[in-house]
């Protein structure tokens, strides 16, 4: 069993099934004390060494580990997990958690062995903002998440929204703005993390500073926008910002036209 929380990263197993205890490795020995410190006290003593993945273990019986993890569950309080451990644990942890990420978007959705290929969907929804100068909203994410130095406002949709309420949502969050629809661009986005489909949109105005996960937004020429999104140290996320841009100018030019 692999345990990601906002205190560290664990591998749960019984190494041997004459065991009646669970085995709790862990890759750093803070891990494991904080888990002893903050919900088992019934940790044993942390061994160092015996293996290479995780040199860090400990013991606990079955149920004191289940009573451990439903106090862990209890006291979930955050919103989002990758900017929580960004928090608590720091940068380094946060990408990390980011790999895994994207590595499980390959998991396939079903377990059915058909070997065609499914047909690209969108699992996120987001804006390309403009107002009437011709000029484009973007955004700065906070401590330069994800690898992004300037990028669009997107996200996943809530249950139950439209993907046009969800990226609506978005642009109000991370924006701070109200915007309109004008058309979606017409094509699926593939980026770090996610599939998505972006609409151009047209700024109604500002109804509120941007949510902790922005740092600033700033209103920029699309020439100006490409310097900056060329910034990204992703180049999944880079380059699909710059196909954004290209898609986004061509919509307006043609609205112009």
């Amino acid at each position: 069993m692999w345990l990601f929380t906002d205190f560290g990263f664990f591998s749960t197993v019984q190494k041997h099934a004459q065991d009646d205890f669970l085995t709790v490795r862990a890759r750093a020995a803070t891990d494991l004390d904080q888990l002893r410190d903050r919900y088992l006290p019934e940790l044993s003593d942390t061994i160092v060494g015996g293996g290479s993945d995780y040199p860090y273990r400990a013991t606990v019986g079955h149920a004191e580990f289940a009573r451990a993890l439903a106090e862990i569950a209890e006291g979930i309080s955050y919103s989002n997990f990758k900017s929580q451990v960004h928090k608590t644990l720091g940068s380094d942890r946060a990408h990390g958690l980011m790999d895994v990420w994207k590595a499980m978007l390959h998991v396939p959705q079903s377990s059915s062995s058909a070997t065609s290929a499914p047909s690209v969907k969108a699992s996120a929804f987001g804006g390309v903002v403009f107002n009437d100068a011709g000029k484009l909203m973007l955004r700065e994410p906070t401590n330069h998440y994800g690898g992004y130095w300037w990028t669009f406002a997107k996200g996943r949709p809530n249950a139950g929204e439209s993907p046009q309420e969800a990226a609506l949502r978005e642009v109000a969050e991370e924006l701070g703005v109200e915007a309109e629809i004008v058309e979606p661009l017409p094509e699926i986005f593939r980026g770090d993390t996610s599939d998505t489909q972006f609409f151009l949109m047209r700024y109604v105005r500002t109804v509120g500073d941007p949510h902790e996960e922005t740092a600033q937004t700033r209103w920029v020429s699309f020439s100006e926008a490409r310097e900056l999104v060329m910034q990204s140290k992703t180049k999944t996320g880079r380059q699909r910002d710059l196909r954004v841009l290209d898609s986004a100018e061509k919509a307006l030019a043609r609205r112009e036209s």
